[in-house]
C-alpha cells in the first residue's frame, strides 16, 4: 500500500452569542493505493457527508484520492469525532471496503458527537470490470462512470448519477434524482427507486427491457416505443393474533423492444423519463 498525505490544519476561534468557544478544524488530502489480484474486484464505499465518485482506472489496482474536512466545537469533541466518524479501510486481494463511521454500526437516529462534522470527498479509480457498491447520506453526490461490473448506489439527500453502465442491482435516493445511462443493453435485473426525485433512464436504441413502474404522483415519458406488459400483482402476507393481513401492490408494466432484463422502477413524487443513449450499442 502506497500513501501520499498532505495535511492542512487550521484552528479557528469563533465567538458565539453567549460565550467564546474554540472550534477545531482540520483538512487533509491523501491517496491510498491497493493491489488487487482479480480483474473484477469489489469496491464497497459508504460515506456520511460528501461526494463519492468512481471511474475506471488501471487493472490490478484500486486507488482512492481522499479529501477530509473535520471540525468540532472543542478539542475533546474533535478527538471523539475521530472515533465516531473515523475512516475505516479494509483491503484484500479481491476487495476494498471503505466506511466512514464506526464499522458495522448505524449512526442514524443518534448524535454521538454533537456539532461535529466530517466531510469526506472520495475520487476512486477501479479496474473497469469491478463490482461497485457506493453510498453517501448528506451534502454529496454519488457518481459512477464507465464501469462494466454490476453497480449498486444510494443517497439520502442528494442525487445518484451513473454513466455508461452495463449492469446494475439497486440504484436509489430518498431526496434526489436518479439518473442512469447504459453503454449496452442492460445485462441484469435492477431496482430504481426515489421518494422525492425524478428517475432518468437512458438505454441504447433497440434494447430489450421490461419495466414494472410504480409512480405515486408522477408520470412516465419515453422517447422509445413501448408496449403494455402484464405484471403480476405483488402480495405480502402477514399473520398475527388478529388474523391474516394482505398487502397488494400492482405496478404498471411496459416492454421495450421485445423485453429483456426486468427493471422495478418506483417514485413517490417524481417522473420517469426514458431516452435513447448516444454513442452506445445493443448486445
Amino acid at each position: 500500500m502506497k500513501r501520499t498525505v498532505i495535511v492542512l490544519t487550521a484552528l479557528l476561534v469563533l465567538q458565539n452569542d453567549t460565550a467564546a468557544a474554540e472550534r477545531v478544524e482540520e483538512q487533509r488530502e491523501w491517496t491510498e493505493r491497493f493491489a488487487v489480484s482479480t480483474s473484477a474486484p469489489t469496491l464497497e464505499i459508504h460515506n456520511i457527508w460528501g461526494d463519492v465518485r468512481v471511474m475506471p482506472g488501471s487493472e490490478g489496482e484500486i486507488t482512492l484520492a481522499i479529501r477530509e474536512h473535520r471540525s468540532a466545537p472543542s478539542q475533546a469533541l474533535f478527538e471523539r469525532s475521530l472515533d465516531v466518524y473515523g475512516l475505516d479501510i479494509q483491503a484484500g486481494d479481491e476487495a476494498v471496503d471503505v466506511r466512514v463511521g464506526e464499522h458495522g454500526q448505524s449512526w442514524h437516529g443518534r448524535d454521538p458527537c454533537r456539532r461535529c462534522r466530517v466531510d469526506f470527498e472520495f475520487e476512486v479509480r477501479v479496474p473497469p470490470a469491478a463490482r461497485v457498491y457506493a453510498s453517501t447520506v448528506n451534502d454529496g453526490v454519488v457518481e459512477i462512470a464507465g464501469i462494466r461490473g454490476q453497480i449498486s448506489a444510494s443517497n439520502v439527500n442528494g442525487p445518484v448519477t451513473i454513466h455508461q453502465a452495463s449492469a446494475c442491482d439497486v440504484v436509489e435516493s430518498v431526496n434526489g434524482e436518479v439518473s442512469l445511462s447504459f453503454a449496452t443493453t442492460p445485462a441484469s435485473d435492477c431496482r430504481l427507486e426515489t421518494i422525492n426525485g425524478d428517475i432518468r433512464l437512458q438505454v441504447p436504441g433497440g434494447s430489450g427491457l421490461d419495466l414494472a413502474v410504480d409512480l405515486g404522483n408522477g408520470r412516465m415519458t419515453s422517447e422509445l416505443p413501448v408496449d403494455p406488459l402484464a405484471i403480476p400483482a405483488r402480495v405480502e402476507h402477514h399473520e398475527s393474533g388478529r388474523g391474516h393481513q394482505y398487502r397488494i401492490e400492482q405496478a404498471a408494466g411496459v416492454r421495450l423492444a421485445g423485453g429483456g432484463a426486468v427493471f422495478s422502477v418506483s417514485s413517490m413524487n417524481g417522473d420517469l423519463r426514458i431516452t435513447e443513449s448516444t454513442n452506445s450499442k445493443t448486445q
